[in-house]
């Protein structure tokens, strides 16, 4: 479905049977209670201390992490300048269980009920504080579509759990387009937006929801001079859609996997990593991150 008039009625199902507690058309929000967004937390803090403690091979205390050892979060290899923070093989274990709980989330809220697929999960951690790699033609920092980047889902799914809520994310509502190709995977961001005539912003990150937003909705990270924020994020595909048609496929485009594989991460199923952080390391210590991302969380981890 890549019409915009009726992208708002995909959602239909979800409207009538899940939780929602904020419903802007294209941008949804399902209420978490305190027992899954506590347990998140915890799964996702345990996931970042793994990571830092074998990369540097030191003990970090728990309490406010993100404030105290923040360079040092910023200086681990596994996170991109986009903020995506993936599995490795020193911290998969840690991964597996933060994609169980995900899992029991969609199941608790309905929500799997009215999909046709959904993805694995992205870590993110964002930095508050600008720099001139918010410059590149792919940063976040700039309004974009994930459908640019090659998702051939329906949205996004998010939710933002750790750290300085000033960090956010800008959500909004595409109003008026100039081609008919919104939807195609672009060489870089600034070459979507001119396919943009209109639009009007609807509002920014909630913490502790799964907020849930289309690919038709243009979004972007807000720094503040603040701190770090650690969020979820992962695409998903609706059963009344099916996913967005893409007219010219290109490698680079994420499919999903099929959901009861997704559903069964933490049970019947352990994902294995594709490096180990030292390895990651020396692949990625001199990529300047120039082009559009086309990396993903599926191509650091093997399926068991």
């Amino acid at each position: 479905m890549n019409n915009f008039e009726i992208r708002k009625s995909i959602y239909d199902d979800i409207r009538k049977n899940c939780n929602l507690i904020t419903d802007n058309g294209i941008q949804l929000e399902i209420d978490l209670n305190w027992q899954q967004t506590s347990m998140l937390q915890l799964s996702v803090e345990n996931y970042i201390l793994k990571t830092l403690e074998s990369y540097y091979e030191m003990k970090f205390e728990r309490e406010n992490f993100l404030v105290e050892y923040k360079d040092k979060v910023l200086g681990l290899p596994n996170r991109t300048p986009n903020g995506a923070f993936y599995p490795k093989a020193e911290n998969i274990e840690q991964y597996n269980v933060i994609q169980k709980i995900v899992n029991t989330c969609m199941i608790d809220t309905k929500l799997v009920d009215y999909l046709d697929s959904f993805d694995v999960c992205t870590i993110r951690i964002v930095d508050g504080t600008p720099s001139e790699l918010d410059d590149r033609m792919s940063s976040t920092t700039k309004l974009h579509s994930d459908a640019w980047s090659g998702h051939n889902g329906d949205a996004i799914l998010t939710i933002g759990l750790l750290g300085d809520e000033s960090t956010t994310l800008e959500f909004n509502e595409v109003t008026k387009v100039k081609s008919d190709s919104f939807f195609e995977t672009q060489q870089d961001y600034q070459s979507g937006m001119k396919m943009v005539e209109e639009y009007k912003t609807i509002k920014n990150l909630e913490f502790k929801n799964m907020t849930i937003f289309d690919h038709a909705c243009l979004h972007k990270t807000i720094k503040n001079n603040g701190g770090l924020r650690v969020s979820i994020d992962f695409g998903i595909t609706t059963k009344k859609s099916k996913g967005i048609v893409k007219k010219n496929p290109i490698d680079k485009n994420v499919v999903h996997k099929d959901i009861q594989e997704v559903l069964q991460i933490g049970h019947t199923k352990q994902l294995k990593a594709t490096e180990t952080l030292k390895e990651c390391y020396e692949r990625i210590k001199n990529d300047s991150y120039k082009s559009v991302p086309n990396a993903h969380v599926s191509d650091n981890i093997k399926w068991s």
